[in-house]
């Protein structure tokens, strides 16, 4: 469904902007729209939307008297929708000089991605593909799964023992997971060998912090809350357990170079910096969002190269978790390995979420095909968060082509930090590139 086919149906763009989204307002004289209160009615509504649906909103650090109606009595979910769409409606015939056309697209596109998720929540479905364009502004091509033969044979190899791959790897990476009394000591310094290798190339704003917290009982193995103010919340989940390359992974994804540091430097160069207060709120299933996760999982290989993991993870981490160091190349070797099947994922959770593949048959699926350590947990995460899985599998792929694309191979790793943080502080990233468009 394109929010285009209902232009007409709900808001002129004569049509005061401060009644928009208002509950309960007293009535204003009609006021010509500007792009500043387009803005501001656009995070008044992502905010509304995650008053409705918690799961739909990652943060929002804005003032807080903006929304501050908005939180004590948000409108319903067809008002959200009819008013998405009547925003979008006043946007597309705003007028605006060429060099704004960037920040007209971007949220042209976050405008249709809250529509869409108040329609997934009011019962209306789309297909796999659908929603990953109406959610993320990317285009799927239909394929089938695809062929990981060779990097299923040289695990076969690699792992020791007999019978199934998913078995066998399961048994391997039992070796290095990390017993739950270490786990605290062990992140904080996995967390503190990302930062300093991230402020080897990038300075951060000063006062920047991560605070770490220990949850249980959710679909995510882990999850960076953005405060602003250069601060975040990063939660781990213990109840899946952690193992020694999967807590460094986490620690670069959520913290240095990913989540934290990319909030922190767009709330630095871009909502201080350029007044880009659209950057100040990030709906969960959009197209910022999937700048956002994929710069995250491609952050730690950014981060660190095969002989620095090897390092941390052998001379620091193992010993801290009180672990049998083993042969910690070959660790990786095979972590890595099993991290290039993630396009096996996609290609289940589309059958899964398409109705084409049932629970047990999906989660056999991904183990079998993925290798994937807790399928049950995934399957119930992809019931939770549906197409955004796409955001650390297509949306890695969008990123590396990115780099790429910019002069930035993985030989060249000084070169491939200054890409990354071009892309990280352009307004709209990828989005402007037009990667994931």
């Amino acid at each position: 469904m394109q929010v285009a086919g209902h232009r007409g149906l709900f808001i002129t763009i004569t049509v005061s902007l401060s009644m928009c989204i208002g509950c309960g307002r007293t009535a204003v004289p009609a006021q010509p729209p500007s792009l500043d209160s387009v803005v501001r009615e656009y995070l008044r509504l992502a905010v509304a939307l995650g008053e409705r649906d918690p799961d739909a909103l990652d943060y929002y650090y804005g003032p807080p008297d903006w929304v501050a109606d908005i939180r004590a009595q948000p409108p319903s979910l067809p008002q959200i929708r009819a008013k998405s769409l009547g925003l979008t409606q006043i946007l597309e015939h705003l007028p605006m000089p060429e060099a704004q056309s960037g920040r007209r697209k971007f949220l042209l596109a976050q405008l249709r991605a809250i529509a869409t998720r108040s329609d997934l929540l009011l019962g209306v479905s789309h297909s796999f593909d659908q929603e990953a364009w109406l959610f993320f502004g990317i285009h799927l091509t239909p394929a089938a799964a695809p062929d990981l033969a060779a990097v299923r044979a040289q695990l076969q190899r690699l792992l020791p023992g007999k019978g199934d791959l998913a078995g066998r790897y399961a048994a391997f990476d039992e070796k290095y997971l990390i017993p739950p009394d270490r786990l605290p000591a062990v992140m904080e310094r996995a967390i503190q060998a990302c930062r300093d290798q991230t402020l080897v190339h990038w300075k951060l704003p000063a006062g920047e912090k991560v605070n770490l917290v220990y949850v249980h009982d959710k679909p995510w193995s882990a999850y960076s809350y953005y405060q602003g103010n250069y601060h975040s919340t990063i939660r781990i989940n213990v109840d899946l357990g952690l193992t020694i390359d999967r807590a460094l992974q986490l620690a670069c994804h959520e913290g240095y170079p990913g989540h934290h540091v990319v909030n922190t430097l767009t709330e630095e160069l871009l909502v201080r910096g350029q007044k880009r207060q659209e950057f100040s709120v990030q709906p969960t299933f959009s197209p910022q969002s999937l700048v956002s996760e994929a710069t995250a999982t491609v952050a730690p290989g950014l981060a660190f190269s095969g002989p620095e993991r090897i390092r941390i993870e052998h001379d620091i981490l193992i010993p801290l978790a009180g672990l049998e160091a083993g042969n910690t190349g070959s660790y990786l070797l095979v972590e890595g390995l099993v991290d290039s099947l993630h396009p096996a994922e996609l290609a289940v959770a589309r059958d899964y979420l398409d109705g084409r593949l049932e629970f047990v048959r999906a989660a056999a699926a991904m183990q079998d095909q993925a290798l994937m350590a807790h399928p049950d947990a995934a399957l119930r995460y992809l019931n939770e968060y549906r197409t955004y899985v796409i955001t650390y599998t297509q949306g890695r792929d969008c990123v590396e082509g990115w780099l790429e694309k910019y002069g930035a191979p993985r030989s060249e790793p000084d070169s491939r930090w200054a890409a990354f943080r071009k892309l990280i502080s352009a307004p709209g990233g990828l989005l402007d590139a037009e990667i994931a468009y």
